[in-house]
């Protein structure tokens, strides 16, 4: 976890560029999952006081940079301030300034976007700035599964900073560079006077003097705030801090409640809108952590998966970024790299126009049913007829199909002008289109065109399967998959007695077609012998 500003391990760079890139790692920062958080209400997203009861004794709504400031969303939180609080210790941000080693348990609450929906999840966070490293484990992260992170940064005389991700099985690795600057110099971890840093460049200010509760103690801190507008990106972001003042069990200066906000969350970088990080149980002092606490997982980063080159980017496509590590989305997706090649058959397959007799049939009723009869066969696959899934089950095997896509494959065919070609050239595009299906599902439920769409999708899931995921990750999806049969009945043009539109059923229609554009291949008419070609020896029985 990364709520902090960072220090450069070479190169330089404005006040305003190195507080913008300590925000945006801020606001990377999130993990969600579904466990209860610390502080009661406090630090959910508010507009009023009324809606802050719960957090701590005075519960109100705060707003560093004002309810009717733009993307007041990103800043606007429930505290506790309760009145007369103690005048001593006098405010002073180098209060707020962290030891340099130390250990924290931690909780982070979490909303990923502007839709309301929140996520939490709980850790350990380890921090040593004389070494240039930090640790947070998760139990569990984002991905449901426990995880760790490890930041080895640079520092004096070793200047390359690396960030490892352990997730599952999976492990990244990666180097921490700011793109911002010329040759991307690397970024170092944070500095232990991040908040006084923000001060001095004239965008930190003091808001106030409230109370953050930990387990049955209310702590007195000292809250401050840092707010950068990005005029290039139409960007805000707000990260605030509430520090220690040593008047309980906690001592001065230590972080009891971070919180970072951006008003362009994205969810394939792990950007979100509004995420808050509280620690507690801190062991402070020199010695505390030991280096071997630091060290890279599946022996020492050598077995973690380098992201960044050629081929990564090809798999995820786009340059893999900082922020990515703290991304669902990209976690997601990164599952697969491993099974991303396609072996031998897969690719004879791809090259292969047409399909052979065995997959073929007179009609379109025919062949759907020869092939739904090999899906049948198919040792470990589980199936399901298209129209037993519910909206949301058929969008997820969706999502998840197109996770584990291949790319090398996609290409053969656009290379090809193959009709079994992506539709979709994100997953982004993916979602867009599934929010149409909802949205005329939830309409009109029982019409033709609702019909339509979801025997399309199907009948694409089902290509996406046999010609877009490699051998491996067939297998690797067989515990997770419910794949649908073919629907046998095909859709003819738009008819004129539904209650749609004209344009929407012309939509509608033209897309199915796409759809099974694979499927009519399988269609060969008596009169047109099928393609006959030899499988190779070994060839998986699935191969159409």
């Amino acid at each position: 976890l990364k709520p902090v500003a960072s220090h450069r391990a070479r190169g330089a760079c404005s006040p305003a560029a190195a507080m913008l890139r300590a925000a945006a790692l801020l606001a990377a920062g999130a993990v969600c999952g579904a466990l209860a958080k610390s502080d009661g209400t406090c630090g959910y997203e508010c507009t009023e006081d009324s809606q802050c009861g719960g957090c701590g004794s005075a519960g109100k709504c705060s707003c560093p940079d004002g309810v009717n400031a733009s993307f007041s969303q990103i800043s606007c939180s429930c505290v506790s301030a309760p009145a007369d609080p103690p005048s001593s210790p006098a405010a002073d941000v180098k209060d707020s300034i962290w030891p340099e080693e130390w250990i924290a348990n931690v909780d982070a609450w979490c909303y990923p976007d502007f839709s309301g929906k929140t996520s939490v999840a709980q850790g350990k966070f380890f921090y040593n700035y004389r070494l240039g490293r930090t640790r947070a484990e998760w139990s569990p992260y984002i991905t449901g599964k426990d995880a760790l992170q490890i930041w080895v940064g640079g520092i004096a005389g070793e200047p390359k900073s690396t960030y490892y991700v352990k997730s599952g099985k999976i492990c990244l690795k990666f180097a921490i560079t700011d793109p911002g600057q010329a040759g991307k110099p690397y970024v170092g971890v944070e500095k232990p006077d991040w908040m006084e840093a923000c001060k001095k460049a004239g965008y930190g200010r003091y808001i106030g003097r409230e109370q953050v509760r930990l387990g049955e103690e209310d702590h007195w801190v000292d809250h401050w705030s840092c707010r950068l507008d990005y005029a290039a990106a139409n960007q805000s972001i707000t990260f605030q801090n509430w520090h220690s003042l040593g008047l309980g069990s906690v001592p001065k200066g230590l972080p009891l409640r971070v919180t970072g906000g951006n008003s362009a969350p994205d969810s394939r970088k792990g950007s979100p809108r509004l995420n808050s990080v509280w620690y507690k149980d801190f062991t402070v002092g020199e010695g505390v952590t030991k280096e071997s606490d630091f060290n890279p997982p599946d022996f020492g980063g050598r077995l973690c998966i380098p992201v960044g080159d050629e081929e990564a980017r090809s798999f995820f496509g786009h340059d893999v970024a900082t922020e990515h590590a703290f991304s669902p989305a990209f976690h997601r997706r990164a599952h697969f790299l491993p099974h991303a090649r396609a072996s031998a058959s897969d690719l004879r397959r791809a090259r292969r126009p047409k399909p052979g007799p065995a997959s073929s049939g007179g009609d379109f009723g025919q062949a759907m049913r020869k092939l739904n009869a090999r899906l049948l066969r198919e040792r470990g696959l589980r199936t399901q007829a298209c129209h037993n899934f519910t909206l949301a089950q058929l969008h997820e095997m969706q999502r998840l199909l197109f996770d584990a896509r291949t790319p090398e494959l996609d290409r053969v065919y656009a290379q090809a002008g193959d009709t079994r070609r992506m539709a979709h050239d994100s997953v982004d595009a993916l979602m867009q289109e599934q929010q149409r299906h909802a949205s005329l599902q939830g309409e009109t439920p029982h019409s033709h065109e609702a019909a339509v769409m979801r025997d399309g999708a199907c009948h694409e899931m089902v290509m996406w399967y046999i010609h877009h995921l490699s051998e491996s990750a067939r297998e690797e999806l067989k515990d997770h998959l419910v794949l649908p049969l073919l629907p046998e009945h095909y859709h003819e043009a738009p008819v004129t007695t539904t209650t749609a539109s004209p344009e929407l059923q012309r939509q509608v229609h033209r897309r199915y077609t796409e759809q099974v554009s694979c499927a009519i291949c399988h269609v060969a008419p008596p009169t047109e012998a099928p393609v006959v070609e030899a499988q190779a020896a070994g060839e998986a029985a699935l191969v159409v």
